[in-house]
């Protein structure tokens, strides 16, 4: 049985048991929940999920969890109002207008298919976890208040930390969202970071090829730490230091894989922590970041090359440091 997507907003009084297409096949959980049930607010989507009333196959699964063709996917009933996109009505907050006037300045390639912004640090990529709202709800925004030509609403097709700043991508349209989507989870896609770390690692260029165990107690924080046993994720991160400075490097950073924290967690376990990184840092190293301008966690998503979803053209997109990060490194 194949039910098709509520985008209406009508209540659902029932539960569904909604077979995965092949076109479907590959997608996150929870992406194919929010198809299902349209409006619906993002914490809406996460209760489901934590409380276990989505199953596939009748097993409880994460949002992150990638579907398989011909899985049932149970969706629970809920009653969404169409106007609100909210169960209790209340209207979800909007970003603010000065963060949606200033994302068409972080617009660094738009097409048809495609959208990269340069995303600010401290902007959470979407709503949730005490955010409630993200890069995504802003350049939706943004692009109904310019009057875009674009038939479909952008959709993210990976991840950055909230500190995180740089290249965040977002596909238009189905189509582009899950041939990029699966361009970030097959490797297919070259990532490109630049980080501050403390000292200098012994050599200019190398792999770190340690895998990561996440939801680690440590000190009463719920961490991501190396494994050298063998267990945990797969994870590599390939380096070369750009510029040498007294106490400090810059690296330019290639992720084979892109596992949470991969970046902090590998270069934290090599001796050689990020700058600000208040998780897995060194506190001397922070403050003394701090006295040379540092404010924030210095790690930048540079750079993406991929392959166009409809003009099959190697493309690379650039997203230059910010002001504050560039002052710093002609300080030290």
């Amino acid at each position: 049985m194949f039910v098709k997507p509520n985008p209406t907003g009508v209540s659902r009084t029932q539960v569904r048991l909604v077979v995965v297409s092949y076109r479907e096949a590959g997608m996150r959980l929870d992406r194919f929940l929010k198809d299902q049930l349209g409006p619906a607010p993002i914490s809406l989507l996460q209760k489901l999920l934590r409380t276990g009333q989505v199953r596939v196959d009748s097993k409880r699964k994460k949002g992150n969890y990638r579907l398989v063709e011909g899985q049932k996917v149970r969706i629970p009933p809920v009653t969404i109002d169409k106007d609100s996109g909210n169960p209790d009505k209340k209207s979800r907050p909007k970003p603010p207008a000065g963060a949606v006037a200033e994302i068409g300045t972080k617009i660094i390639y738009q097409d048809d298919l495609i959208l990269i912004i340069n995303k600010p640090a401290g902007m959470a990529v979407h709503g949730g976890s005490g955010q409630n709202w993200g890069a995504i709800d802003v350049v939706r925004e943004y692009l109904q208040k310019q009057n875009s030509d674009v038939k479909s609403a952008p959709e993210l097709c990976h991840r950055l930390d909230l500190d995180t700043s740089g290249c965040l991508m977002f596909g238009l349209g189905k189509y582009a969202t899950r041939y990029l989507t699966a361009g970030f989870r097959d490797g297919n896609i070259n990532k490109g970071y630049v980080a501050l770390v403390k000292g200098c690692p012994t050599k200019a260029q190398g792999l770190i090829d340690l895998p990561l165990l996440k939801g680690v107690v440590k000190g009463g924080e719920r961490m991501v730490v190396t494994s050298r046993d063998g267990e945990g994720q797969e994870a590599r991160t390939h380096y070369k230091v750009d510029r040498r400075f007294n106490g400090a490097s810059l690296v330019d950073i290639k992720l084979e894989t892109g596992r949470t924290h991969q970046i902090r967690v590998h270069f934290q376990s090599i001796g050689h922590p990020l700058a600000q990184d208040h998780k897995y840092g060194d506190k001397g190293f922070n403050q003394l970041m701090k006295q040379k301008g540092v404010g924030r966690l210095f790690l930048h998503a540079k750079s993406l090359v991929f392959t166009h979803p409809q003009t099959n053209k190697k493309i690379e997109v650039t997203a230059p440091l910010d002001p504050g990060l560039k002052l710093v490194l002609d300080k030290l």
